[in-house]
C-alpha cells in the first residue's frame, strides 16, 4: 500500500504544480483491509456497528466496499452527532462517523496528505506528521524575540469547522485533483449530513469536527486561503517584515509597522468572506508586541498587552539579564477547564474503579497535561496544577461509597508511596 502513496507524495515534491487526474484505484482492497486495521476501536457511528463485528466478516465486507466505491454507488452514512463543552459555555459538536465510512475516510486522508503534505508552508503546525503545538509556540518566541516585531493580529475564524463552504472545499481541491470519481466521494462525505432526533440533517456548509479526513481538508482549505494569500500577495504589500504562524484555524500575524497590520487588518475579512468565512470579531485583536514598547513599560511599571495562543497566555516580563522578554503561561480557560474537567470525571469515576486502577487513570492525566503545559516559563503553573489536582483527588476519595475516608496527612503518605507523575523538564521554546 505504501508504494502507491509514497509515489504520489514523490511527485508532489518534485513537481509541486502536478495536477493529479487518477486517484480513485487507490481505494483498493488491499488499501481499505490496511485502513481498517490503523482504526482504533472507538464508539460506533448510526448504524451501531462496532469495529469488531465489522472485522468479523471483514473480507466480505471490504470486497463490497471496494465495489461500491468502483461502481460509484457508496453513499457515506450520516454522523452521529456528540456535542462537548467549550471554554466560553457553548457546545463543540463532533461527528461520529460509521466503522465503513471510517475506513474511506482513512483512505481519503492518506492520499490527500500525500499530494498536499509535500507543499504546505512550513508555518502551518496544525494536524501535520512530524510537527505540533511545540513547535508553533517556538516558531512564535523566534518570531518575536528574533525579528523586528512591533504588532500581532490574533486571529480567531467564527466557527470555522461548521462554516466552510463545500462548493469552495471542491474548488480548491479541483486545483490539484482532476479525478472527478475522487472528488465525488469526498464531496458525498461532506454531504452526508447529521443524524439528530428528527432525522438527518444535510447542509452545503461545514466538515464534522471529529471526521478522520476533516484536518487534512481544513489544511488544504486555509493553505489556500490565508497561508498562500498571506506569502504571495500581503508580504507584497507590507513595507517591513511580517510572518503568519498558524495550527489549524488558529493564526498570529506578525507584523514591524502598525500601519502594515492595520491594512491587514482592513482586507483580511474581504478575502474570508470571498471563500465564505468569516473573523470572529468579539475575540480578535490587534496589539502592540515589540521587545522596545515591552522594555520601556516593563521600565517604568506600565502594562504591556498579553495574548493567548494554543492554550497559553502570552505575556511580557524580564530575562534573568533584565531584558524583556516574551514567556508564556497556562491560560486561566485552559487551566479553569482542565480542572472542571478532571472533577467531573472524578465524580464519576470514584466508584467504577478500585484504587490502583483509579490511581492510574489520574496518572495518566496529570502526565498528558504535563507534556502539553511543560514548556519553558510554565513552571509554576504546573506546581499550582499539581496541587490542585493532589486536593480534589483528595476530596472525591473521600466520597466514595462504603470505603474507609482519608485523612489530610494518610493520604500524603500514601502519595509518598504510590507517586503521581510530577512536572518534569520542561521543553526549551528558545
Amino acid at each position: 500500500m505504501t508504494t502507491g502513496i509514497e509515489r504520489i507524495a514523490e511527485r508532489a515534491h518534485r513537481e509541486p504544480g502536478t495536477v493529479f487526474s487518477a486517484l480513485i484505484h487507490h481505494y483498493s482492497v488491499e488499501n481499505l483491509r490496511a485502513c481498517f486495521q490503523s482504526l482504533d476501536n472507538k464508539a460506533p457511528g448510526i448504524d451501531g456497528v462496532t469495529k469488531t463485528e465489522y472485522g468479523q466478516n471483514l473480507e466480505e465486507n471490504l470486497q463490497g466496499l471496494h465495489r461500491k466505491l468502483n461502481q460509484m454507488s457508496y453513499r457515506p452514512q450520516a454522523v452521529r452527532r456528540v456535542e462537548i463543552p467549550k471554554e466560553d459555555g457553548s457546545l463543540r459538536p463532533l461527528g461520529i462517523s460509521c466503522v465503513e465510512d471510517k475506513i474511506v475516510q482513512e483512505m481519503t486522508r492518506r492520499v490527500l496528505e500525500s499530494i498536499y503534505e509535500p507543499v504546505f508552508l512550513s508555518n502551518s503546525y496544525g494536524f501535520r506528521p512530524h510537527k505540533g503545538c511545540h513547535d508553533a509556540l517556538r516558531q512564535l518566541h523566534q518570531e518575536v524575540m528574533g525579528q523586528p516585531v512591533g504588532w500581532i493580529a490574533d486571529l480567531d475564524l467564527a466557527q470555522f469547522f461548521d462554516t466552510m463552504p463545500h462548493q469552495e472545499i471542491l474548488k480548491v481541491l479541483a486545483l490539484r485533483i482532476r479525478d472527478r470519481r475522487f472528488l465525488q466521494v469526498i464531496a458525498r462525505m461532506l454531504k452526508a449530513g447529521v443524524q439528530t432526533l428528527g432525522g438527518v440533517v444535510q447542509d452545503e456548509l461545514g466538515s464534522p469536527q471529529g471526521s478522520i479526513v476533516s484536518p487534512v481538508i481544513a489544511n488544504v482549505f486555509l493553505d489556500f486561503v490565508l497561508d498562500q494569500w498571506f506569502t504571495t500577495i500581503v508580504r507584497q504589500h507590507c513595507r517591513g517584515y511580517c510572518a503568519l504562524i498558524r495550527y489549524a484555524d488558529d493564526s498570529i500575524a506578525l507584523f514591524e509597522f502598525e500601519d502594515d497590520a492595520r491594512r491587514f487588518m482592513r482586507v483580511l475579512p474581504k478575502r474570508l468572506e470571498k471563500f465564505g468565512l468569516r473573523l470572529n470579531e468579539e475575540k480578535t485583536q490587534l496589539l502592540p508586541c515589540g521587545k522596545r514598547q515591552a522594555g520601556l513599560a516593563l521600565k517604568y511599571g506600565r502594562k504591556f498587552p498579553s495574548f493567548d495562543f494554543l492554550g497559553f497566555t502570552h505575556y511580557w516580563g524580564k530575562s534573568r539579564n533584565g531584558k524583556a522578554r516574551l514567556k508564556r503561561k497556562t491560560s486561566k480557560k485552559r487551566f479553569r477547564r482542565a480542572l472542571v474537567t478532571l472533577n467531573q470525571w472524578l465524580q464519576q469515576k470514584r466508584n467504577a474503579h478500585k484504587l490502583p486502577q483509579l490511581w492510574q487513570a489520574i496518572g495518566q492525566k496529570l502526565r498528558g497535561h504535563f507534556n502539553y503545559f511543560g514548556v519553558t516559563d510554565n513552571g509554576h503553573a504546573l506546581y499550582h496544577f499539581e496541587d490542585a489536582v493532589h486536593k480534589l483527588v483528595f476530596k472525591w476519595l473521600n466520597r466514595r461509597s462504603q470505603r474507609r475516608s482519608f485523612r489530610w496527612e494518610s493520604f500524603l503518605r500514601y502519595l509518598a508511596w504510590h507517586p503521581l507523575p510530577r512536572p518534569g523538564r520542561l521543553v526549551s521554546l528558545y
